[in-house]
């Protein structure tokens, strides 16, 4: 196991300590709408109808997705580095009285068939790792013209990096982390045909919320309209969120 790796597997014991099982409340994600203001909800739409279909929640955490897919009617494979994480997402899903294929596996060698996964569900899980080596993994446990829906952080100005110093981050977060730049997402989306994507978040979004006290709905709300009509400040979103279609004829 590489540096990387054990840095993971570190920062994703310390996020265990802190999960709560409790229950999941999926009602947002059955048919969220296509204009959303949220990007976790904007995946969900993405993922269209997934009654029978194989899903693989690739950096499951948790396991809070794990039960919005179930219940969607997926057949849900879910994988993430953490045993802790692991133990946690398979406690979930059991006090949801669901069942799914839980373990602890690399995303870089995930010991899945080739070509037997409809969906890879990916959220927030790339910005951690070597884009191109989980990229090639992505591409070969797809079947066919099977999809990524993916949900990363992006940075594509630098005065997010300013204002990024006034609120330092809240969360865990690993030396090798970063949000994606325009050419990191662009490396990712190779050998895949873009289907849907969209961009969330301006950076006012965190600054309104904890410096300004706004309620968090008004926020992204007025985020979302902002994107929807100037184009032109998708360079300053922080979150991108994408539906991603294997090319045809080939085979990772």
């Amino acid at each position: 196991m590489n540096e990387r790796d054990q840095a993971e597997i570190e920062r994703s014991a310390s996020e265990a300590l802190k999960v709560e099982l409790k229950d999941v409340r999926t009602e947002r994600y059955m048919q969220p709408p296509a204009d959303t203001a949220y990007p976790l909800e904007y995946a969900f739409h993405l993922l269209g109808d997934v009654r029978g279909q194989k899903v693989l929640d690739l950096g499951c955490g948790s396991g809070e997705n794990i039960i919005p897919l179930l219940r969607r009617g997926a057949d849900v494979i879910a994988i993430d580095i953490s045993p802790e994480l692991i133990a946690a997402a398979t406690a979930r899903v059991s006090m949801a009285g669901l069942q799914a294929s839980i373990r602890v596996g690399s995303a870089y060698e995930t010991g899945i068939a080739e070509g037997s996964i409809d969906i890879v569900f990916c959220m927030s899980l790339v910005h951690h790792l070597d884009i191109a080596v989980v990229r090639e993994e992505i591409k070969r446990v797809l079947a066919p013209a099977g999809r990524l829906v993916l949900k990363e952080p992006v940075r594509f100005s630098q005065i997010y990096n300013r204002l990024r110093a006034l609120l330092p981050s809240q969360e865990d977060v690993s030396e090798y982390e970063h949000p994606l730049t325009r050419s990191e997402l662009a490396l990712l989306s190779e050998g895949f045909d873009i289907e849907g994507m969209r961009y969330f978040r301006l950076p006012f979004v965190p600054f309104a919320e904890r410096m300004l006290r706004i309620e968090s709905s008004k926020v992204w709300r007025a985020s979302n309209w902002a994107l929807q009509r100037a184009k032109t400040l998708e360079r300053y979103a922080t979150s991108v969120v994408a539906s991603l279609r294997k090319q045809t004829g080939r085979v990772n």
